[in-house]
């Protein structure tokens, strides 16, 4: 595994230019550009000196990427033959692959930023600080910076989250942004495929005709994503069509194979026991300070402290508003994605390392939503 060289620099100049190209059309301030340009490849490096001693999925999809093609499959395949194009036909280093992914997890901050700064109406000091708390959230940045399935699905789930703002000129980048995500995760984009029928049902602003084409696609995709997703995540059998019927059976058998999976010495969870409730505070917001047995976890814990307190301020906002949710369909495509999201991760995970990563295909739908019912946010909420 090489150093940093002169081709890692031509390449870091190559990828801000680009960043800058795409993004200089949605009046994005330079200076906020070369912060977030820079605090991501901060982390990107991080991880990269990370890898070197401690063996990751980055390392493994790097090596496998030098031996061959891989069968086309959805998820760790895609990651392995993308990077190949890399590190093998154009003879990219490890670090020049990474700094590859980097400039796509890049690009899902900036769509995240673009995201933040429409549904930003005050500009009073507290509303500019939980701004900034959110934009530059560490381990949003570290968790986007490596070679691996989850900048693809961070840039997804941004890209989500942005054409949802504005979709009916947007509804075709929903569609690219199912797409990214069914390429690495195929059980996820089901959801936001079902969360975007559920956007275009309400959306009142289409004719009748154009609501009745895209209610079509959508069904479309979303039988057939969601068939492949249960043979992806191993439950074929669990919907007949032909006649209609759910095998529950078969999908208490996975939530409990599920519970018990990936539990570690060191960041294992018992979840079997757990009521709803408790499932989806552990998924979002564990370990917390007195559950760590490392750096790395103690300062994750420190910022779920953060992320609880967020989400804390984002319910007081909805609580002692008069917001009404029918009136903005990009509230009810956000939050159908992020509830049945949350409801099947935090049933299926019991790990705390993976959830802390994972996690963050939920995070930036949910904190765009605190910011915006954020009180210090609250003249957003007067003028819709």
């Amino acid at each position: 595994m090489e150093s940093i060289n002169l081709s890692s620099f031509i390449l870091i100049l190559i990828t801000y230019g680009i960043s800058y190209y795409i993004f200089k059309f949605n009046n994005v301030s330079r200076i906020n550009f070369n912060l977030i340009f820079i605090w991501h490849l901060f982390f990107c490096l991080i991880y990269y000196f990370y890898t070197l001693n401690i063996s990751t999925d980055s390392n493994s999809y790097y090596l496998s990427s030098l031996k061959k093609y891989y069968d086309f499959a959805l998820g760790a395949n895609i990651v392995t033959n993308f990077t190949r194009f890399f590190s093998y036909q154009l003879n990219f280093n490890y670090l020049n692959c990474f700094l590859i992914f980097n400039f796509i997890g890049t690009l899902g901050i900036l769509f995240f930023y673009i995201s933040l700064e429409k549904i930003k109406k005050n500009e009073n000091f507290l509303n500019y600080i939980t701004f900034y708390s959110i934009l530059f959230l560490p381990s949003m940045y570290f968790w986007s910076s490596a070679i691996g399935k989850d900048v693809f699905s961070f840039l997804s789930i941004c890209i989500f989250i942005w054409s949802s703002l504005n979709f009916k000129d947007r509804k075709n980048y929903t569609i690219l942004s199912i797409f990214l995500m069914l390429i690495v995760r195929p059980h996820i984009s089901s959801i936001m495929c079902f969360s975007m029928f559920l956007g275009v049902i309400c959306y009142q602003n289409f004719n009748l005709k154009n609501k009745l084409i895209y209610i079509l696609i959508t069904i479309v995709m979303l039988l057939n994503i969601t068939n492949y997703s249960f043979i992806y995540v191993g439950m074929p059998d669990l919907i007949s069509y032909y006649p209609f019927e759910i095998n529950f059976n078969i999908l208490i058998d996975f939530i409990n194979i599920r519970e018990n999976k990936f539990i570690s010495d060191t960041a294992g969870v018992e979840i079997s026991n757990m009521n709803p409730l408790i499932k989806i505070f552990t998924y979002l917001y564990r370990p917390l300070p007195h559950e760590v047995n490392n750096f790395f976890q103690f300062y994750v814990s420190l910022e779920n402290i953060f992320l609880i307190l967020l989400t804390v301020l984002g319910m007081a906002g909805i609580i002692f508003s008069e917001y009404k949710f029918s009136n903005n369909q990009s509230i009810i495509l956000l939050l159908s994605y992020s509830f049945i999201t949350i409801l099947i991760l935090s049933f299926t995970s019991a790990n705390l390392g993976i959830n802390s990563r994972q996690k963050w295909m939920i995070l930036p739908v949910i904190l765009i939503l605190i910011f915006q019912f954020s009180p210090f946010n609250k003249k957003l909420l007067q003028e819709k």
